[in-house]
């Protein structure tokens, strides 16, 4: 089989693989498990470079860090553990008034993620590649019948993004880089219409495509260290879809919602030909998910709402790389991520809070052409309270008191290919010989 022939395979591997779970692991609905390389550092410097060409997320002008034709295709197999304990006072006001006495048992989803990149250098300054990755989504499935079935049963929010990619090196030390993307979010979001026992699901369900860019730069100060500044814009979602309030009797509606803007900073510093010390700082804008009206397109009326209220949110990760010996790099990361969700917004669909993540990982250079990565992540998470009460935006006259507690263990594999032979000169020699 051709090499061309074996990545569209790849490409094709990974659209069939979006019709998976996709699960939040970074703040709020964002989805980090992007790179298996990333991954084993807790997904620091990886603006910079570190986290190999799945990097081209964070900062597309990292794609000139990778010459030749080379691919990559990465899946990450994640389990959520979540639950929500409703206080006595909420159990006893549901089983008064007739409802579901009952915590939400376990909520968390087992869910998978692929990913998939590709690069060619067309001459000594330019690069072009793609990327197809999902950066959103989470899932959730308390019990069908619990004491917060009115505001959540099932929850279901999944995306998938295309971005054609260019990186120009204007000289030794600076490239440059920019991309286009085409995202796709779905969603479907399940309550009951009452507190009853075996109450039926009032049910919204959308899709929508919707067009972003990013931006990014790479800067190379003196052999060894990588500075990599990347932007990912905004993406404007009109989700067109139906909300079943009353059982069986759909009406077509239209909602809009704006996923966030992400600017990273990566740092990678090659302390010795073995050691390479790495950092990442990370700023998301999710304050511009709010309150998103869901409106009925017959009428003009709102019949629904998506209440998100968040806040923007911060991650920071410290991390190593040990050239073991040759073909083989050890790594190990540590991070931490304010979540968006404050306790006053926190929805019982959705259980997050402030994370610490624990990752390691390795990478083994099989032949001059194949290469394996593999890692994994552990996050500690914070109590979650969920406290709904005449103050909370989606309050239905139900209050709602509970504490949840929630964990995630994450491991990537990722497979690396160059087709090309390897003779073209490594312009930008970070990853040499430490990971390629």
């Amino acid at each position: 089989m051709s090499g061309w022939r074996l990545w569209w395979w790849a490409v094709a591997l990974a659209l069939g693989l979006f019709g998976g779970s996709g699960s939040a692991a970074a703040g709020a609905i964002g989805v980090r498990e992007q790179n298996a390389r990333s991954q084993g550092a807790a997904f620091a410097g990886v603006a910079a470079g570190s986290g190999g060409l799945g990097s081209i997320v964070w900062n597309p002008a990292s794609i000139a860090l990778f010459p030749g034709l080379q691919s990559e295709s990465d899946i990450s197999l994640a389990r959520t553990r979540a639950r929500l304990s409703p206080d006595w006072h909420t159990l006893m006001a549901a089983d008064l008034a007739g409802g579901s006495p009952w915590s939400s048992g376990e909520m968390g989803q087992g869910r998978y993620v692929a990913a998939t990149y590709g690069s060619y250098q067309i001459n000594e300054a330019l690069w072009i590649g793609a990327a197809l990755n999902t950066p959103y989504g989470f899932s959730s499935k308390p019990r069908q019948d619990w004491a917060g079935q009115s505001y959540a049963r099932s929850s279901r929010l999944t995306s998938a993004a295309f971005t054609p990619t260019v990186g120009y090196r204007v000289n030794d030390w600076l490239t440059l880089g920019a991309g286009v993307t085409a995202q796709y979010l779905d969603l479907t979001f399940k309550q009951a219409v009452n507190g009853a026992p075996g109450a039926p699901s009032a049910i919204l369900q959308g899709d929508d495509l919707g067009v972003g860019f990013s931006l990014g730069a790479t800067v190379q100060p003196r052999p060894g260290t990588m500075v990599g500044i990347g932007f990912r814009s905004a993406v404007h979602h009109e989700i067109s879809g139906q909300w079943a309030g009353t059982p069986g009797i759909p009406v077509p509606i239209t909602a809009g919602i704006t996923l966030p803007e992400t600017l990273s900073l990566g740092i990678s510093q090659m302390l010795n030909p073995r050691w390479t010390i790495l950092a990442t700082g990370e700023w998301t804008n999710w304050s511009r998910m709010e309150r998103s009206a869901v409106i009925s397109r017959a009428t003009g009326l709102p019949v629904s709402s998506l209440a998100f209220g968040y806040r923007d949110g911060t991650f920071l990760s410290l991390g190593a790389e040990y050239l073991w010996h040759e073909g083989v790099t050890m790594r190990a990361g540590v991070g931490f991520e304010t979540s968006p969700v404050t306790n006053e917004a926190r929805s019982p669909r959705l259980i997050d809070s402030d994370k610490l993540w624990a990752s390691i990982g390795a990478s083994y250079q099989a032949t001059d052409k194949l290469g394996l990565d593999i890692g994994y992540s552990r996050q500690f998470m914070r109590q979650a309270p969920v406290r709904i009460t005449g103050a909370y935006e989606d309050f239905n006259g139900s209050t709602f008191i509970a504490d949840g507690k929630s964990s995630v263990d994450v491991i990537s594999f990722a497979w690396r290919y160059r087709w090309d032979a390897a003779a073209r000169p490594v312009f930008v020699d970070r990853y040499t010989p430490a990971t390629y």
